[in-house]
């Protein structure tokens, strides 16, 4: 066992060398940004616990949390492809930490829909933007490698984000975690402005040039991102993964407090699921990355996820060890998922484009943020929170079977192109 610990820090320190220096501040600015992200961990149970609104209520306003958030990631690739992700990620950071900060001021129940909405579509569109920008800062080499690390610094943030939330609640009441959440976003745009001020991510990239006659090259991509086959594919079978997996932050909770679980070891366990990424994902993205296709390691990831929701009624029934298995699952399945999405994305985006495509795929993850609750919260109120589960894990399987379909469609895309 010794033996292998110099070849395992030898992969460690490989999976993360070659990236370059703002692909690490931007890391860093994620870090500082995610470490107050309370808010979304915490709103559900907020909602039903403090403030009395009843379940459905609560799924509408996660709901307007995640119509925002469709609206924000698209906008933001648009915007990203029209000014530079530079403007749009500097613009979100600064208003998303004031509308975070006011969402703890208002009680009534649609003008709390409204201000979440507009909370959700601020914040979100850094989403697009960040990804634009590591897509022009990393060689294509090291692009799975740098969302990886992206994906790690928000873990990283998000590990210490959780556990402080329930000891604020625990302390100062939930109101607190809405003023934190702001502060924080308002420290990342500080970092952000004093450590990458305005780059070549400030302007929008040219488009492509066509190829001349004689040149014989396939036909420059120019279409919308909304009519491309490959890419509707990925976003239906992503928003339905992801809907299965972001039952973390809708219906899990709850089920859990139900089951006589505390805030505080939902949030133990969202901290774990954070430590486990610090630890494996960047080794393991840059294993996987070097040696299966990008959709064979989608598929795996997939596959986790459902297969850890489909253990989690039992799980919450049996004991926290058994939660534990369930986090690790998933946590595994997203470190396997979720990178590879971007990479793809942006590898076969037309760079003039590579915005608006990536705005759609972050745009999956909002669609899932309305899906899940809205639908969640109403199976549960009618067949309970285990039937809601195994419902919403199954259209997870079904996002796992359309994912199959992607590198056909995409293949076939060129082949229209080069005969053009």
């Amino acid at each position: 066992m010794l033996s292998t610990l110099p070849r395992i820090g030898r992969l460690y320190v490989r999976s993360f060398s070659g990236l370059p220096r703002k692909v690490w501040l931007l890391s860093l600015v994620m870090v500082v940004n995610r470490s107050g992200a309370m808010v979304v961990a915490f709103l559900s149970v907020y909602l039903v616990n403090s403030m009395g609104y009843t379940a459905t209520d609560a799924g509408w306003v996660m709901g307007a949390f995640g119509v925002g958030g469709i609206a924000g990631n698209y906008l933001g690739g648009l915007l990203n492809d029209r000014y530079g992700s530079w403007h749009i990620m500097v613009f979100s950071l600064i208003i998303a930490g004031l509308l975070h900060i006011l969402i703890g001021q208002v009680t009534s129940f649609w003008p709390l829909c409204g201000l979440v909405f507009l909370t959700s579509l601020t914040a979100d569109a850094f989403r697009p933007a960040n990804r634009a920008a590591i897509a022009v800062y990393a060689p294509p080499e090291h692009l799975t490698q740098s969302y990886g690390l992206q994906r790690l610094a928000a873990n990283l943030g998000f590990s210490v984000g959780p556990a402080l939330g329930g000891l604020l609640i625990a302390t100062y009441g939930y109101e607190s975690l809405f003023w934190a959440d702001g502060i924080t976003y308002w420290m990342a745009a500080i970092l952000f402005l004093v450590a990458l001020p305005a780059d070549e991510t400030a302007r929008p990239l040219p488009s492509p040039a066509p190829a001349s006659a004689a040149e014989k090259a396939p036909r420059p991509e120019t279409r919308p991102g909304y009519r491309q086959p490959w890419l509707v594919q990925m976003v239906l079978a992503n928003t339905l993964v992801i809907m299965c997996f972001f039952q973390l932050f809708s219906t899990v909770p709850v089920h859990l407090t139900a089951n006589g679980y505390t805030e505080g070891q939902f949030g133990l366990l969202l901290t774990v699921s954070g430590v486990l990424i610090v630890l494996v994902e960047m080794p393991l993205v840059y294993l996987a990355d070097r040696r299966y296709r990008p959709l064979f390691v989608m598929l795996t990831g997939s596959a986790l996820i459902a297969a850890g929701y489909f253990l989690l009624p039992v799980a919450a029934v049996v004991g926290y060890g058994l939660l534990l298995v369930w986090m690790a699952l998933i946590t595994f399945g997203e470190i396997l998922l979720m990178p590879f999405t971007g990479t793809y994305v942006a590898r076969h985006a037309p760079p003039s484009r590579r915005g608006e495509y990536l705005g759609l795929l972050s745009a999956s993850y909002s669609l899932a943020f309305v899906l899940t609750p809205v639908l969640g919260f109403q199976l549960a109120e009618y067949f309970g929170y285990a039937s809601s589960i195994y419902t919403i894990s199954g259209l997870g399987v079904g996002g796992l079977l359309i994912l199959l379909t992607v590198d056909r469609a995409r293949e076939a895309r060129n082949r229209e192109l080069a005969a053009r």
